[in-house]
């Protein structure tokens, strides 16, 4: 599988299907690994890039080089090795330190942008104290960390579906550490004034049952972005991708049938 070298990291990722470029990032309770549910449905009709964050699964680096801030100068080093000029984005979670900051600073290489289960590096006081609660749940290792609590998750689907979550669980294990206070500093904040004559089209998902975050907390997200698109998932929580992937891959494929081109 293809490795870039880039900023002092080893990135790894994988390519499924041909079409338009896809490029799915995780959140921080996953990796390549967790999209198994979105690969074999959009790889149908996309050129799907999953990829491993720096820091995590194969992705290696030192550990005071696993921070958002690279994230998006690493989306352009897979985007630069593959030769591609321009991709749809998939982020869930963590994973729109990637893809946000990248389609405010190079909207040229961004098509259209999902995201679902994050606040996003879009600041807000409101938006701050979110993020602040989620990192500090996050470096406790409640999240998805295989105890009965289930933080972040419908409980129904923890009762009726164990295997799943004791999978997510088994998935995240295969990281290296993250510390989620990064995704606070300063250097990756993206204020009001960084979204004037944004033009990506942008959609913001949340599950009604994400007490990771807060169940309403996508709908601030989206007032945040312009003309940003948002949408619940009722019956799931912090990732409906992995929770509800059927609801989520209809919706996901109806928006990017839209713009992914």
């Amino acid at each position: 599988m293809p490795i870039v070298n880039t900023n002092d990291a080893e990135l790894y990722y994988e390519i499924h299907g041909e079409g338009h470029p896809v490029i799915f990032v995780h959140g921080g309770g996953g990796n390549t690994m967790c999209w198994f549910q979105q690969v074999p449905y959009f790889s149908r009709s996309y050129k799907v890039i999953t990829v491993d964050l720096r820091g995590f699964k194969r992705s290696r680096c030192k550990s005071e080089l696993t921070h958002p801030k690279y994230f998006p100068d690493d989306m352009r080093a897979i985007m630069n090795a593959e030769g591609i000029n321009r991709a749809a984005f998939v982020c869930q979670s963590l994973g729109a330190w990637a893809g946000l900051p990248l389609a405010v600073q190079s909207p040229e290489q961004v098509s259209c942008l999902f995201i679902t289960g994050s606040p996003t590096p879009a600041w807000s006081e409101e938006n701050w104290r979110v993020l602040t609660e989620a990192g500090d749940i996050f470096n406790s290792g409640r999240l998805g960390g295989g105890r009965s609590d289930g933080v972040g998750w419908n409980r129904r689907t923890i009762a009726e579906r164990p295997e799943r979550f004791f999978l997510y669980s088994q998935i995240k294990q295969l990281n290296g550490p993250f510390d989620a206070r990064t995704m606070q500093d300063d250097c990756v904040k993206l204020h009001p004034d960084d979204f004037a004559g944004y033009a990506v089209p942008t959609f913001i998902g949340g599950g009604s049952h994400d007490d990771f975050l807060t169940p309403t907390s996508h709908l601030h997200v989206a007032k945040l972005i312009p003309d940003a698109q948002s949408y619940t998932f009722e019956e799931a929580g912090h990732s409906p991708y992995f929770e509800t992937p059927n609801e989520f891959n209809q919706v996901a494929g109806e928006f990017l049938a839209r713009f992914a081109q």
